[in-house]
């Protein structure tokens, strides 16, 4: 009996170790999946909103309505408006025009470019990712311009 004192200490040291790092990991990849779909649903109503808006002779100005829709749920956010993944800026959304021969959109690609997700013990990096293509069902207008 004199031999087998302490290893109750000892195998609780362990299994407590063991515990630890399971119970970081799971938060670690719950984190990360949380903010991921938060970022899939933002890109998702940002290239949406992108394939049915009207694009006229200012592309860049109707990039600049679908990035502030991905960052912020609003095409035109009021002064201070808190985005809706945290940390994430209009900046880090990629919006790319695929066009046909003639110039006309036939898609629109959005993305989430060099995001960071500090996840505790980890940071991941999400790069062209998530991303999503619509078909441009919109009208094209290059005559027109925003208002």
């Amino acid at each position: 009996m004199r031999r087998e004192r302490g290893h109750a200490m000892i195998e609780l040291a362990l299994s407590a170790t063991v515990m630890i790092t399971c119970l970081a990991g799971t938060f670690q990849f719950g984190y990360t999946f949380y903010v991921y779909n938060q970022l899939v649903t933002a890109i998702g109503n940002g290239g949406r909103y992108a394939a049915t808006r009207t694009l006229r002779a200012e592309p860049e100005k109707a990039e600049k309505a679908i990035r502030n829709m991905v960052v912020y749920g609003d095409a035109k956010p009021a002064t201070g408006a808190a985005p809706v993944v945290a940390g994430l800026t209009p900046e880090q959304v990629d919006v790319r025009w695929v066009r046909d021969g003639s110039g006309a959109p036939t898609a629109v690609d959005v993305a989430i470019r060099e995001y960071k997700v500090d996840a505790v013990f980890k940071t991941f990096t999400f790069e062209g990712r998530p991303g999503v293509e619509f078909p441009y069902v919109g009208r094209f207008a290059p005559s027109e311009h925003e208002q």
